[in-house]
């Protein structure tokens, strides 16, 4: 019986790796530039460690914005975007009133925990 190890767990890591799956859910850099979205970089970014912050270490807004230096209300709608809203945007069914980072960083946080 091989015994398995915890891995130790890395903010940076993580938010990394929901980061660049919330690219490749976008469609990919490619797809980014050719349809003029490579300002949602920095956007991804910022919904990648909210969200990672929220659900691995249960850091509420409060803490979250202080610690991204973001507004309390830019936290709240990153972490209460729907991500059904931003798929169905991706998909151009839609034009999705909900914050398309945030969405993005929940689908892709939930698909790198899946695959651990």
């Amino acid at each position: 019986m091989k015994v398995v190890e915890p891995q130790e767990y890395s903010l940076d890591e993580m938010a990394m790796k929901v980061f660049l799956e919330a690219i490749n859910l976008a469609g990919g850099p490619r797809k980014l530039m050719e349809y003029r979205r490579l300002t949602w970089l920095p956007s991804l970014m910022e919904a990648a460690y909210s969200v990672v912050l929220a659900n691995e270490e249960k850091k509420s807004e409060e803490e979250i914005a202080a610690f991204l230096g973001l507004a309390k209300p830019a936290v709240r709608n990153i972490l209460r975007a729907s991500t059904e809203d931003v798929m169905k945007r991706l998909e151009g069914r839609v034009r999705s009133k909900s914050h398309v980072a945030g969405g993005l960083a929940k689908l892709a946080y939930q698909r790198v925990k899946g695959a651990e």
